[in-house]
């Protein structure tokens, strides 16, 4: 009886440890998530980096005034092309045109001064070598000739600096260019140093960008920063200037207060259409075989290190570290981390464990 007793027992323990058992593997099998993965694939892709850009004209010159006076003229209108050595304004020259005749008097006296005193230099020269006159005379006579052509040095050097203030008269322009804003009209009284326009060389313009020390030397080791490079300006109307881009460098060291190089795109401007003073955005972009591209929303950050959930064929999960190349739209161009054809989870992540068995969804 009692052996019948324990084997019923027995039994109905089994029986209970049995469907224990089977409970706890269906619940298990429904906690297992369903998740997408991502396959691993090399793709070739295009690496752009967009910089704020600053535009100058190749050459933008303000013009001052350098002699006041009264603006006679004014031979040329906002907004017209110009060339080199075109007159732009004339300053009124009465005045010095007087004075240049006072020093041309003063400058033939001096002359005729000197004349004489050359004269009466020989005459001495000649009485002293027959024993005629005192070497005392002699020296007077030097000292005179001495005084007529430091007078006559003084005349020269006068009406040259009076022919001078009268080129200042004459405005020309630099080179060929536009001229930007007259702010004054003739008959305006002008004084010395006064803004009287500026003309801007528009055939070629630059794009002044900086490019941070972190970005630059990454940009340095990929080769972007080359003169090959695709290089585009977009204009503040979001429409992108049809002229390709010329990389240059501006400077040849990395400032310490901003962290960050300039550097400087040259873009042919025929019709003149950019304008010194356009703000712009630069973009430059260079092609990349064989790259290594995710979805961002699969990488994860964990004390400045960025993570992926690696899939192996069994479905289980592993931490992975990543590095990080660049960034694209939506997508990580990596550096390390994965090869081609890994598996990773490409959302979700924030509620997996590294070892968690999870349900691949190929997407």
């Amino acid at each position: 009886m009692n052996i019948y007793k324990n084997h019923f027992l027995l039994f109905t323990l089994a029986l209970f440890v049995l469907v224990s058992c089977g409970d706890k593997s269906k619940k298990n099998a429904k906690n297992i998530k369903t998740l997408p993965v991502y396959k691993v694939t090399l793709r070739d892709t295009i690496v752009s980096n967009k910089f704020v850009a600053d535009v100058h004209a190749k050459n933008n010159v303000e013009i001052h005034v350098r002699i006041p006076g009264l603006l006679d003229k004014v031979y040329v209108s906002e907004g017209q092309k110009v060339k080199k050595g075109q007159i732009l304004f004339k300053i009124s020259d009465v005045e010095l045109q007087i004075q240049l005749l006072k020093a041309e008097a003063i400058y033939k006296s001096a002359k005729a001064d000197l004349r004489i005193a050359t004269v009466e230099l020989e005459q001495a020269q000649t009485l002293f070598n027959k024993k005629v006159i005192a070497d005392k005379e002699l020296e007077l006579s030097k000292a005179k000739h001495e005084a007529a052509s430091a007078k006559v040095a003084h005349a020269v050097a006068e009406r040259k600096a009076i022919n001078q203030q009268i080129s200042f008269t004459t405005i020309r322009a630099p080179f060929d260019g536009t001229v930007d804003r007259i702010p004054f009209k003739e008959g305006s009284l002008i004084e010395n140093g006064s803004l009287l326009t500026t003309v801007s060389q528009l055939d070629d313009v630059y794009a002044y960008f900086s490019i941070p020390e972190n970005t630059y030397f990454q940009m340095m080791e990929d080769k972007t920063l080359n003169t090959q490079g695709d290089i585009k300006l977009v204009l503040p109307n979001g429409m992108v200037y049809g002229q390709k881009g010329e990389l240059r460098t501006a400077d040849g060291e990395i400032d310490r207060q901003t962290g960050s190089i300039q550097y400087k795109a040259k873009f042919h401007n025929p019709q003149g259409f950019i304008k010194h003073g356009t703000s712009g955005k630069l973009i430059i972009s260079e092609p990349k075989t064989n790259a290594i591209l995710i979805p961002q929303k699969a990488v994860f950050s964990i004390q400045d290190k960025q993570y992926v959930f690696r899939v192996n064929k069994d479905g289980v999960v592993k931490m992975t570290n990543v590095t990080i190349e660049t960034t694209l739209d939506d997508v990580y161009i990596l550096n390390d981390g994965l090869k081609s054809d890994d598996l990773i989870v490409q959302e979700g992540t924030q509620s997996l464990r590294d070892g968690d068995k999870i349900n691949m969804k190929q997407m």
